[in-house]
């Protein structure tokens, strides 16, 4: 089975670590080998990241920025070629970042905390249009989501500094963004996709590591916090600070949660299992214990075996330092509990059998990804 790039994205996505991915499947459950492909060079503290066809040509280029600095898009022409496009200027943000048609003129905008970037329609020859929007300056993530029910996507914000909060676009999105507090904040814990339908009412929680945020009235303007996940680290710098990713792992019917432990060097890869559909039992299967600070979660059909995979690397500035682009396999059997050692690669890619796991194998970051150099993925089935 083969499938396209717009087709493999609608399924899995990277956050917070400048990795695209390409597909080319063999035999189902079959093992990818990777292989990595230089986008480009330049920058520092990277992130706003976001897979969007912001050019119209129908496949997807590659949005990143800096904090406080400029923000990039690379148009895809090929695996080896990316072309580079200044999109704007002193984006202020920490690093939350997403890119969705925030006007409704059918063209891809893009969000960097407190401002957003309108795409002219001529992205090529036109850098995009900078409007303050009254959101979080520092935002640590920002995630698109529709919160209120109308079916529209509101942008979720989250710093430790600010707290946690949704922004409800006006009709006139030049004007200043409605702001409506949820919680109290930490470092980091929505995105990539840590928002989605938990309790199976129809409409949009929000996990942030250790609790869930019950969208009560699905308005957005009440919220009931579940303290429902054993999860996220209570010591150091960034406590509580996860990727995060919102789905049904186990195809039950109902959604899961996804999390890795990040801005540590001990994180942990875990699953939790929504027992009863609606929120109020849930089950916490370990999948790795690392040496690592997962920064990146991505979650989609790897193998081609119809269900879906997690990737998780060692992307963050606390990861223990590894050969630049070294790939391995390193089985662990059971449910991954056992600690990686030193020797272990830095990025898990792992298969689920509901409660139980095993890590298939590993892809170390290739040379400096977030720190100047991104890369992208083509795999293949050996």
């Amino acid at each position: 089975m083969n499938c396209s790039r717009r087709e493999f994205f609608k399924h899995g996505c990277c956050g917070a670590a400048a990795a695209l991915w390409f597909c080319a499947f063999a035999t189902a459950a079959e093992f990818p080998q990777f292989k990595p492909h230089e986008i480009g060079r330049g920058g520092k503290n990277l992130s706003q990241t976001s897979l969007v066809d912001v050019d119209k040509d129908g496949d997807l280029d590659w949005i990143i920025g800096g904090q406080n600095a400029d923000v990039w898009w690379f148009e895809y022409v090929g695996p080896d070629n990316w072309v580079r496009h200044k999109l704007g200027d002193k984006a202020p943000t920490e690093a939350g970042g997403t890119a969705f048609d925030v006007d409704g003129d059918g063209w891809i905008d893009h969000v960097a905390g407190a401002a957003w970037y309108r795409n002219t329609g001529k992205p090529r020859e036109q850098e995009f249009v900078k409007h303050p929007n009254g959101g979080m300056t520092g935002a640590h993530d920002n995630v698109a989501a529709d919160i209120d029910g109308d079916g529209k996507l509101e942008v979720v914000a989250l710093w430790d500094k600010q707290g946690l909060f949704w922004y409800k676009i006006p009709a006139d999105p030049t004007q200043p963004w409605i702001a409506h507090w949820i919680a109290d904040g930490v470092h980091g814990a929505i995105g990539p996709h840590g928002v989605g339908d938990l309790d199976g009412d129809g409409d949009n929680d929000i996990v942030r590591t250790n609790v869930w945020y019950e969208n009560k009235d699905g308005k957005g303007t009440k919220w009931v916090e579940h303290k429902d996940f054993n999860f996220g680290l209570t010591t150091g710098r960034f406590q509580f600070t996860t990727r995060s990713w919102v789905l049904d792992l186990d195809r039950d019917g109902d959604n899961d949660v996804v999390m890795g432990e990040c801005d540590c060097d001990r994180g942990r890869l875990a699953w939790f299992e929504n027992q009863d559909g609606k929120g109020k039992g849930w089950v916490r299967h370990i999948i790795a214990e690392t040496d690592q600070d997962l920064h990146s979660l991505c979650i989609a059909d790897f193998d081609g075996d119809g269900d879906l995979d997690i990737f998780s690397g060692g992307s963050g500035p606390f990861s223990q330092a590894l050969p630049a682009g070294s790939f391995g396999r390193t089985p662990m059997a059971g449910a991954a509990r056992g600690r990686n050692t030193p020797c272990s690669p830095a990025n898990a890619v792992t298969r689920p059998s509901r409660a139980t796991w095993t890590a298939m194998a590993t892809l170390t970051s290739a040379a400096n990804l977030g720190r100047g150099t991104f890369h992208s993925f083509t795999w293949r089935i050996f």
